[in-house]
């Protein structure tokens, strides 16, 4: 009886452990979010890009206009990238999946965008924060 409840213990804590893992194995799920969001911001398809964005950046930012406009201002580079390149995709220490992200700016700068998501009950990942740094020696 306890070989079969230590048995079962693991497997559950291995389910537990490798959700996250094996739903961040899936890079070509995270880069589609970011493409169609990317695509999004270029045709000012507000509600489109307002949908990718994880449920706590929606309540902060309560309207499609509003989360629209701060992208606008504060990344640029995201919102309207002349190009843009998937690099790595990682876990963070909290399980959550993280994506690598080379942009070219409209004015030839190059940024690093790092993309973390979160996954909702509903098995679907969203994107949660975005971190923009300009690459060192990236000149207009």
């Amino acid at each position: 009886m306890t070989r079969n409840f230590a048995g079962c213990l693991v497997i559950l804590i291995g389910l537990l452990i490798g959700h996250p893992a094996a739903s961040a194995q899936e890079p070509d799920t995270l880069k589609s979010i970011i493409s169609r969001q990317i695509e999004a911001f270029r045709t000012n398809d507000a509600p489109a890009a307002f949908g990718f964005a994880s449920q706590q950046l929606q309540t902060m930012f309560r309207s499609p206009d509003r989360f629209m406009e701060m992208v606008r201002r504060q990344y640029s580079p995201v919102f309207r990238p002349d190009k843009f390149s998937f690099g790595q995709t990682s876990l963070q220490s909290t399980g959550r999946p993280v994506q690598i992200v080379t942009i070219a700016d409209q004015r030839g700068r190059t940024w690093t965008a790092t993309y973390v998501f979160e996954q909702h009950r509903d098995g679907s990942w969203r994107i949660a924060a975005v971190h923009l740094e300009k690459l060192a020696g990236s000149s207009a």
